[in-house]
């Protein structure tokens, strides 16, 4: 069935066929019926469970596309709501792309309809500002849209080709997904298979989703050959001989669609006959030139030069709409009536089929990508050019153009020293900086290749690049362009714009000497925004310069602040100066002063939260830093998720440890760390990785402790501290105490007040006290006395009283450090001062209960043997373990321990179960915890006592 779509040429109307069924060029879904019942189950726990999410992988052509357009089909037989969207290797450069194309594939009506249109509405890059309400808004109209299809029926995002979706898509998609994650409603993504494992897209967003929903990976490997025998025998349309089969079966090496095209030539090519009802090879197998390039190519061989022609320029378009059927006959140099014509041929030779965005692609990528490779780099980049001197023409006639297409296409083909590019490219880039800072960074650096290096127009991109790479939480990236920058540019508040950007990224990958050397020097040469003197306050810290960090903090009060921005930079910098100093009070008031500097711009309001709840939690400010965590992840809704991620991360973590919510923390961790190693976080790595190292040791999790302690310890003064805090209660694990007494006499230092010098001391006094130094306990505790007598951090406090309690035998003592850790927040560290309680206080056996129950949730099980040990001693009853029977975990759990128990790899259960490595690593921490086990050897016993019952 045709239908006919009426293109006004001039002033006539040309008819263009439009072939209905848009899948119809598709491959036949052939040898994939097992993973499309994998698929399909998965799909149907949704209505019961909330969102789940499905990627599908393999190499180009493997059949993923035709999976995912089958899936589509048999939802839309269930009555499921559909929206389904693609990419190509142009794709990530159009910020949101892949959302509006998902969006506008939706077949709502009424109501519904009204949504989506708001939906798109809210993804037009023309509107957005930089305050970060724009990112807000569209995913609250994606959230509503999706809400209401799913409210109606089951709904299903099907994501082809997810590497070449744009990082702003993604980002926008994982925020909206963990927002919706209760409404019954199915991912799945397709992406391409990548040995060398450069494209992690598909895994990124998996992983920030697996802890909202179920999360299944199937992987496409090649057909049999009886599968690529009936491709051939569907493509020839007879049956084929064995030959034939295992001829095609070993040039497609069991590729579907390289099967399809090979099939498909040998017919053109008369190199294959029918004899005796079956089709066999007509010449020797020798004689065959076809490799799988050849193939594709040889699709579009048969047509004629125009339409071949025409094929090259929508490769180059990537999409077309009918509307630009004019554009494109300019760009092919063809009449019109040819261009109508020819689109007409390849439409019916299946080459370009109806696309679900009203407009008309390639029926399969590797056709699109084929032809545009053959066109040639002189010939695209001269096709670009076309396509942008058109769309420059439009824009000067005041015609609407879309700016970011016509930046991509100004991209591709300007040339260096081309002025007006560059503008529009620097132009497309400020509109984007605040919605798509990725993208923005792109367009700069595109700019800039353009440029001559004596242009004046350098310095402005530059610094543009590095403050949209630095507010996308790429510190390392941003560094480069920002040193160049201020090479060029002159004194004024663009370069202490740039300054301030560049001594924060300097600051975030730990270069702090480098970081102080840019701040004297700016200094130095004259007149500099508050915000940098900040910067260089906290950086004498960092520096041991205590006096004079003092100094530089108490000038900055009389300084204007120019901005909001600046205002909240100023006050986040000195609340991380107090917090080093210790003095939390003034810490709480600096962040406080942060988030009214923002004057409830949400972008700034954001950073002030996220910032300065980073800095409150790693200083043991539990409440306080919880109720900024909490009003920052509001925040998130509206601002997204393009910076601050690790500051935010690193408060989540940091409480959850002092919490004791220790498996909330591994699991966060384990996510978060690589993509904190991607953009070189230094300074907030080296926290996490002294979380991580505090809990396995507690855990009595040494092996894990040991990969973690052989990295090279941190340098920055605060980070050095803490790594010494986790870094001697492994060393004391293990036994090796005048080590670890060392290690915290080197930490301390001669500057007792620095960060963190109050738990170390209160460790270093427990150390007296298991060696039996009881002279040397004293000692220290009275130095520590004098440390912590202006002390207002319920950490520093709680260990302070739990010490000296146990060096006085002082009851009173104990029980107030209880309730200052109880009240502060500090689960763990509640727990031991009740440990610590019962070792004094023969009658404190309900309290030392309650620390034996608390041990043993966490998993910390030498705390817990020591707790129920006293309790024997004391003729207390020891609480019994909780019930290590299999309805203690959950079915996945019980599968993964059923797997640990046969001996099996990590990285081999995650191939049987279909799960990431890193998916195994967060069940087996959990349940190691609800079983009370520390290694895979203690966890294999218990299940065999289990089986054993």
């Amino acid at each position: 069935m045709e239908d006919w779509v009426p293109y006004r040429q001039g002033c006539r109307e040309v008819a263009v066929i439009v072939d209905t069924p848009t899948r119809s060029a598709v491959m036949p879904l052939v040898g994939r019926e097992p993973e499309l019942k994998a698929v399909l189950d998965c799909v149907d726990r949704a209505p019961a469970t909330g969102l789940v999410a499905v990627r599908v992988s393999g190499e180009p052509g493997i059949g993923k596309t035709s999976l995912l357009a089958e899936l589509a089909r048999r939802l839309k037989d269930r009555r499921y709501g559909v929206l389904v969207s693609d990419s190509d290797v142009l794709g990530r450069r159009i910020p949101y792309g892949a959302i509006v194309a998902a969006l506008r594939s939706a077949t709502s009506r009424g109501p519904l309809d009204k949504v989506r249109a708001e939906a798109l509405a809210a993804l037009d890059l023309s509107d957005a500002e930089d305050t970060g309400a724009w990112f807000g808004r569209a995913a609250e109209r994606m959230v509503r849209l999706l809400t209401e299809m799913a409210s109606a029926h089951p709904t299903a995002l099907l994501v082809d080709d997810l590497d070449h979706v744009d990082d702003d898509s993604l980002a926008l998609l994982t925020l909206v997904l963990r927002r919706v994650s209760a409404a019954p409603l199915v991912l799945v993504v397709a992406s391409r298979s990548h040995s060398n494992e450069d494209n992690t897209a598909a895994e990124e967003l998996l992983d920030r989703l697996e802890q909202h929903a179920e999360v299944m990976r199937v992987e496409l490997a090649p057909l049999t050959g009886p599968d690529v025998a009936r491709i051939v025998e569907a493509v020839l349309e007879s049956p084929v001989d064995d030959a034939l089969a295992r001829e095609v079966h070993q040039r497609a090496d069991g590729n579907p669609f390289f099967a399809t095209e090979i099939a498909r030539s040998l017919r053109e090519l008369d190199l294959v006959t029918v004899d005796g009802n079956r089709a066999r090879l007509a010449v020797s197998p020798n004689a065959i030139r076809l490799t799988r390039r050849e193939a594709v190519l040889r699709r579009v061989a048969p047509l004629t030069h125009d339409t071949r022609a025409v094929a090259r320029a929508v490769a180059v378009f990537r999409r077309v709409r009918i509307d630009q059927i004019g554009l494109l006959a300019r760009v092919a140099s063809l009449p019109e009536a040819t261009v109508v014509e020819a689109f007409d041929d390849l439409l019916r030779a299946a080459i370009v089929v109806r696309d679900d965005d009203q407009g008309y692609r390639f029926s399969h990528a590797l056709v699109g990508e084929a032809l545009y490779q053959e066109v040639g780099p002189a010939q695209r980049r001269h096709l670009h050019s076309l396509i942008s001197s058109r769309l420059m023409d439009d824009r000067a006639q005041g015609l609407p153009v879309d700016l970011l297409q016509l930046a991509w296409h100004l991209a591709e083909s300007a040339a260096p020293g081309d002025l007006v590019a560059v503008s529009v490219l620097a132009e497309a880039a400020a509109l984007a900086r605040g919605s798509a800072p990725e993208t923005a960074a792109g367009l700069c650096g595109r700019a800039l290749q353009l440029l001559p290096h004596n242009a004046p127009e350098r310095a402005e991109l530059l610094a543009l690049q590095c403050r949209v790479l630095a507010r996308a939480s790429r510190p390392a990236a941003a560094i480069g362009p920002g040193q160049i920058a201020l090479a060029e540019l002159p004194p004024g508040t663009e370069r202490g714009r740039v300054a301030t950007a560049l001594i924060a990224s300097l600051f975030s990958v730990g270069r702090l000497a480098e970081a102080m050397e840019l701040a004297d020097r700016e200094v130095a040469a004259g007149e500099v925004p508050a915000a940098l003197h900040a910067q260089r306050a906290l950086l004498l810290i960092f520096h041991g310069r205590y006096d004079d960090a003092l100094a530089e903090a108490d000038g900055i009060e009389h300084l204007p602040i120019s901005s909001p921005a600046e205002g909240v930079v100023v006050f986040e910098q000195l609340a991380m100066l107090t917090s080093m100093l210790f003095r939390h009070d003034e810490t709480v008031e600096y962040s406080n002063r942060a988030l009214r500097a923002s004057e409830g711009q949400p972008m700034l309001e954001f950073q002030a939260l996220a910032v300065c709840a980073s800095t409150g939690a790693l200083a043991g400010l539990v409440h306080d830093a919880s109720w900024r965590v909490r009003r920052a992840e509001e925040l998130m809704e509206q601002v997204g998720a393009h910076g601050f991620r690790g500051e935010l991360n690193t408060a989540r973590v940091a409480l959850d440890w002092l919490g004791g919510r220790w498996d909330t923390a591994l699991d966060r961790i384990g996510r978060v760390v690589p993509e904190m190693e991607a953009s070189q976080e230094v300074m907030m790595l080296e926290a996490m990785r002294a979380i991580e190292l505090d809990i396995r040791t507690w855990r009595g999790e040494l092996d894990v402790a040991a990969r973690l302690a052989a990295l090279s310890p941190p340098t920055a003064a605060n980070m050095s501290r803490m790594h010494a805090l986790a870094m001697s209660g492994y060393l004391i694990a293990k036994g090796e105490l005048t080590h670890a007494r060392e290690l915290i006499d080197l930490a301390v230092g001669i500057n007792v007040e620095a960060a963190y010098s109050c738990v170390l001391m209160a460790r270093l006094i427990e150390l007296d006290l298991e060696v039996g130094d009881l002279d040397a306990a004293k000692r220290t505790l009275a130095q520590l006395h004098e440390v912590s007598a202006t002390r207002v951090s319920p950490w520093s406090r709680t260990a302070t009283r739990r010490v000296t309690g146990l060096v006085n035998h002082d009851v009173e003592m104990l029980h107030s450090a209880i309730n200052e850790a109880e009240t502060g927040g500090l689960e763990f560290e509640k727990a031991r001062a009740q440990l610590a309680l019962g070792e004094v206080d023969p009658s404190a056996v309900p309290t030392l209960v309650e620390a034996y129950t608390t041990f043993q949730r966490l998993g910390a099980h030498g705390l817990r043997r020591q707790a129920g040990n006293r309790l024997r001693v004391l003729g207390a009853k020891v609480p019994r373990a909780r019930s290590k029977t299999p309805g203690l975990l959950t079915e996945a759990e019980e599968n993964v321990a059923r797997l640990v128990q046969q001996g099996m790899r990590n990285r081999d259960i995650a191939a049987a179960l279909h799960y990431s490595p890193r998916t195994i690593e967060v069940y087996l921490s959990r349940i190691y915890a609800k079983l009370h086990v520390s290694s895979r050897l203690e966890l294999a016993r218990v299940l065999d006592t289990m089986q054993q019952r």
